[in-house]
C-alpha cells in the first residue's frame, strides 16, 4: 500500500486538479463532478498508501457531519422521501471527498506549493483566453458541440455556469499571479476575469467579483474589519430571510428607480418570496431534503418587469430557490440553515486563524464572499457540479494560503 502514495502524491493530485476546474467549467461545467471525484479518490489512495487518516479540520467535519445527518433524517417527513434519502447519500459522498481534499491540502511543502501554483496558473489561463476566444467569435464551439445555427446569445449562454466558476477562481488564482508577477500581474489577471465575466449574460457572478474587490481591499488594510464584515453578511442573509415578503416590494421600487429592471432578477426576487412564505409553514424541519422542486409544482406567479417585456405568469418555484440559505431553511428546517450558515462561519474563523499574510488572507477572504455571493443568488444548493466546485476551490485556497508542512521537495511520502 506505501507504494500507492508514489503515484498519488499531494501536490500531483491538486495540480491535476487545478489545471482542469476552469477549462472544464468553460467546456461544460456539469463535468466538475467528474474531476472533484477523482481527485478525491485519488487523495484516498494516497492516504491509503501512507497508512493514515485524513486530517480534519473539526468544526468543518462536525457541521459537514450534522447536515448529512439531519438531511438524512428529514426523510422521515419529506414530501419526497426517496429524494431526500438519496440527496443525503450524496451528501455523505460530498462531506467524506471533502475531508480528503482539504488533508491533501495541508500536506504540500513549498516545492509542492510551488508546483500547484503553476498548474493553477495555467488552468485559469487557459479558461480565461477560451472565453475570450468564445467571446470574438459569438461562441463558435458551444455552436458547433451544441449543433446550434447562427445564434450567438444561445452560444454563450453555455458559459452562464462558468462566468460563475471564473468569478472565484480569479481569486484563487491571484495568490500566484501576485507571487510570481507582483501587483500589476494580479490587475491584469482581475481586469481580464472581469471583462470576461461583465460580457456574458448573468450578473450574479459580475457581483461576486465586485464583492470581493471590495473584501480584498479590507483585509488587506483592515482584517478585522473584513472579518465583522463577512460574518455580518452571512448572519444577515440568515436573519432577512422571515421578511422577504416584507423586503420584496421596497428592493423592486429601488431596483426600477436606478433603471436595473430585468426579469430574471424580478423573477428570482419573487421566487425566494414564495420560498420564504412556504419555509414559514415548517419552519423548524422543513420539507424534507431536496424537496424544492415538489413544494412550488405547479404553481405560477407574476412577474412585472415593465416597460421591458411586461408582465406574464411564471413558476414560482422552478427547481430550487437560486439561494443557498433560503433552500436549506425551505427543505431541512431552520438547524438545516444553520448549519449552511456554520459551514462559511468556520471558513472565516480558519482563514482568520491561519492565512499566511496579507495576500494570503486577502485573497482568501475574496474567494468565501464570491462563492458566498453566487450561492445566494444562483443555482441549487444541492446541484453536484456546484458542490463539487466549492468543494475544489476549498481544497486549492487551502493549499494556496495556508502554512505549508516542512520539507525540501515535492511530497511524495
Amino acid at each position: 500500500m506505501h507504494a500507492l502514495s508514489r503515484y498519488f502524491p499531494a501536490y500531483a493530485i491538486l495540480s491535476v486538479a487545478a489545471v482542469l476546474i476552469v477549462p472544464v467549467a468553460t467546456l461544460e461545467p456539469l463535468w466538475l463532478s467528474i474531476v472533484a471525484a477523482l481527485t478525491a479518490l485519488a487523495a484516498i489512495l494516497g492516504s491509503a498508501g501512507r497508512g493514515e487518516w485524513p486530517r480534519l479540520h473539526r468544526n468543518v467535519t462536525w457541521l459537514l457531519a450534522a447536515l448529512v445527518v439531519w438531511g438524512a433524517a428529514s426523510t422521515l417527513w419529506s414530501i419526497v422521501p426517496d429524494r431526500s434519502a438519496s440527496q443525503a447519500f450524496r451528501l455523505f459522498l460530498f462531506a467524506a471527498g471533502v475531508a480528503f481534499l482539504l488533508s491533501a491540502a495541508l500536506r504540500l511543502d513549498p516545492a509542492g506549493r510551488k508546483t500547484l501554483e503553476s498548474f493553477t496558473l495555467a488552468g485559469m489561463a487557459l479558461g480565461l483566453l477560451f472565453v475570450l476566444f468564445e467571446l470574438a467569435t459569438g461562441g463558435l464551439v458551444h455552436g458547433v458541440l451544441n449543433d446550434f445555427e447562427t445564434n450567438p446569445t444561445q452560444n454563450l449562454f453555455e458559459l452562464n455556469r462558468a462566468s460563475s466558476v471564473i468569478s472565484i477562481a480569479a481569486w484563487v488564482a491571484i495568490v500566484p499571479m501576485w507571487r510570481r508577477f507582483g501587483w500589476m500581474g494580479a490587475a491584469i489577471l482581475m481586469l481580464a476575469s472581469g471583462y470576461a465575466i461583465s460580457q456574458l449574460q448573468p450578473s450574479s457572478p459580475f457581483l461576486a467579483i465586485i464583492a470581493g474587490a471590495v473584501i480584498f481591499a479590507f483585509a488587506w488594510f483592515s482584517p478585522r474589519t473584513a472579518f465583522i464584515l463577512l460574518l455580518a453578511v452571512v448572519a444577515a442573509a440568515l436573519i432577512m430571510i422571515p421578511f422577504i415578503a416584507d423586503l420584496t416590494p421596497v428592493i423592486a421600487d429601488l431596483i426600477r428607480a436606478l433603471g436595473f429592471s430585468e426579469f430574471s432578477l424580478l423573477h428570482r426576487m419573487a421566487i425566494w418570496e414564495f420560498a420564504s412564505e412556504r419555509l414559514l409553514t415548517q419552519p423548524i424541519v422543513g420539507w424534507g431534503l431536496d424537496a424544492s422542486r415538489s413544494v412550488g409544482a405547479g404553481q405560477l406567479v407574476g412577474v412585472n418587469d415593465a416597460p421591458n417585456i411586461g408582465s406574464r405568469a411564471v413558476d414560482a418555484l422552478p427547481l430550487h430557490p437560486h439561494n443557498a440559505l433560503i433552500q436549506a431553511w425551505l427543505e431541512i428546517g431552520l438547524l438545516g440553515a444553520l448549519i449552511v450558515a456554520g459551514l462559511f462561519v468556520s471558513a472565516v474563523v480558519a482563514i482568520w486563524r491561519n492565512a499566511l499574510g496579507n495576500l494570503e488572507r486577502a485573497a482568501a477572504c475574496a474567494v468565501l464572499i464570491a462563492a458566498f455571493v453566487n450561492a445566494e443568488l444562483s443555482f441549487g444548493i444541492w446541484q453536484g457540479w456546484w458542490l463539487s466546485c466549492l468543494a475544489l476551490f476549498a481544497m486549492l485556497t487551502t493549499a494556496l494560503v495556508a502554512p505549508p508542512r516542512a520539507g525540501n521537495g515535492p511530497d511524495t511520502a
